[in-house]
């Protein structure tokens, strides 16, 4: 009688491990998918180009009237930045410093308004055209690193 408990319990136990298995195998390709941000829908960027808007030329430090970015490591601190940014809650009420037209990998594109003061320890706002009334925040580390290439500091 012993034997045949000891069999059902490690059929149980057999059933358990290949579900836990399964699970983190699950988890993991929901990590390796799931890294590109929604506002990205999971495509990878091949080019940036900013416009400096009115309101950025008016600015005493205007960065440039435009700029195309192409240098893989400059792309990937924008696609990491849009990555960590988080969605913000409520109305957004807001002046225009860039435009920024993201092209990816398809040939597709998709146009932003980029905010992002040349004053350190800010964050920075991100708008997907698309959707004028919703807002992502980029935090300050990623700001730093977009200003450093934005204001050439």
């Amino acid at each position: 009688m012993l034997s045949g408990d000891y069999s059902k319990n490690r059929g149980g136990l057999g059933t358990i491990r290949r579900n836990w298995i399964l699970m983190v195998i699950i988890f993991l390709v929901i990590g390796i998918v799931g890294c590109k941000s929604e506002v990205l829908n999971g495509k990878e960027i091949v080019a940036i180009k900013l416009e400096c808007s009115d309101l950025c030329k008016k600015t005493p430090n205007a960065p440039f009237n435009q700029k195309i970015l192409t240098d893989i490591d400059e792309i990937k601190i924008f696609e990491r930045s849009i990555s960590k940014a988080v969605k913000m809650k409520g109305e957004l009420d807001y002046d225009v410093m860039f435009m920024m037209y993201v092209s990816f990998e398809d040939s597709t594109q998709k146009k932003f308004v980029l905010n992002v003061d040349d004053e350190a320890g800010r964050t920075a706002l991100l708008v997907d055209t698309a959707d004028s009334g919703q807002g992502y925040e980029i935090p300050k580390d990623q700001t730093n690193e977009l200003r450093k290439i934005i204001y050439n500091d």
